[in-house]
């Protein structure tokens, strides 16, 4: 992401998008009652209205809206930003009729809020600095059964889904290591597939057996010129849950920079911990945190990107206030996505928790 303009004392900030990660960041950027500006696409009627020969086209405009929807569509790698008209062309659009903008990599807009908190600009300043924190390609593996997982800063995202059958007759080695053989080209065609769509800073291969290190070899003699760092690691199963063991036990981050996702899996994992003790190091809940941040006790604090985008205008000023209080006392602020399944966790939670230095006392 690149911010092309910031102007505070206006409210303005205008930015640039360049990776799918920034698509995240903007979702939770955007909120109800912004203003934003830029060029869209809008079907309108060309004719005499009168005429039975009106045709419809579709041109190319600059719009103010204001928002009332912001939406994050995964699939087809699009920010959908729902408002009303304020201001463009006045020969093409009727001022206070509904419009959306699709925001894709590439594109540019100006955002303006009456109140820009502190942790939506921590979170621009973090994005502007995402090419030093690469996505990862996770690929777990066993006999004719391979998934590849995207690992980025939104969470874990299955890419796709090798299957084939192995021949598994008794003492025909040949037969098995040939079938062998055409599952590893397949799931290296899927692999690179992946490397042409993506950056990736590192690519871990995960399962349980030593169909893993086979296909290690594999793929390193194919001598691909672009292949990033490659890492094998044991894992107790595939898919999903051989995936997300991956991510909670920082494999990521031993070998190339920390990925947001582990970071939180990992503070998510250490709070369930705390509560389940019941050490009084883990507080939950609006109240139990506010306490804990008038105390100064907070080590991490935890919020939900849910939280945080659908709260109204008076609880997001009370959340910034919370966040200002908890980095005044050199505690540590995590926004945590709600598109993993340790973000989902905080979520039943309440959406807000903290891990303490000390326990509070009544």
């Amino acid at each position: 992401m690149k911010i092309i303009k910031q102007v505070l004392k206006d409210g303005v900030i205008a930015l640039k998008i360049e990776t799918l990660d920034d698509l995240w960041h903007l979702y939770n950027t955007v909120g109800p009652s912004d203003i934003v500006i830029s060029k869209t696409s809008r079907r309108v009627r060309i004719g005499d209205e009168e005429s039975r020969k009106q045709e419809s086209t579709r041109k190319t405009m600059i719009l103010k809206l204001q928002v009332e929807e912001v939406s994050f569509h995964n699939f087809s790698n699009r920010v959908r930003i729902k408002g009303v008209i304020l201001e463009g062309p006045a020969d093409l659009v009727n001022i206070g009729s509904y419009h959306t903008i699709n925001i894709e990599t590439g594109d540019t807009l100006t955002i303006i809020k009456e109140h820009w908190p502190k942790f939506v600009l921590d979170r621009l300043k973090a994005a502007t600095k995402s090419q030093l924190r690469p996505m990862c390609l996770i690929v777990t593996i066993e006999d004719g059964a391979a998934e590849l997982f995207l690992a980025a800063d939104s969470g874990i995202k299955e890419a796709v889904r090798v299957r084939m059958n192995i021949s598994r007759k008794r003492g025909d080695q040949r037969s098995y290591d040939a079938t062998m053989k055409d599952f590893f080209a397949d799931t290296l065609l899927a692999l690179q597939s992946q490397l042409e769509q993506h950056q990736f800073g590192l690519i871990v291969i995960a399962g349980p057996g030593f169909v893993k290190d086979h296909f290690r070899d594999y793929l390193m003699a194919a001598k691909i010129k672009t292949l990033p760092a490659v890492v094998v690691e044991s894992t107790n199963s595939i898919g999903v849950p051989g995936a997300k063991e991956i991510l909670y036990r920082g494999v990521i981050s031993k070998a190339v920079t920390e990925l947001k996702v582990e970071t939180e899996t990992r503070l998510v994992e250490a709070l369930i911990e705390h509560i389940s003790k019941d050490d009084g190091l883990g507080a939950y809940g609006d109240e139990e945190v506010s306490r804990a941040v008038q105390y100064g006790a907070i080590e991490e604090l935890l919020i939900t990107d849910k939280k945080l985008r659908e709260g109204d205008e008076r609880a997001r000023r009370w959340m910034d206030s919370l966040i200002r209080d908890t980095e005044k006392t050199r505690g540590m602020f995590h926004i945590v996505s709600t598109d993993h399944p340790a973000g989902d966790q905080l979520q039943r939670l309440g959406g807000i928790a903290a891990i303490l230095r000390y326990r509070i006392t009544q």
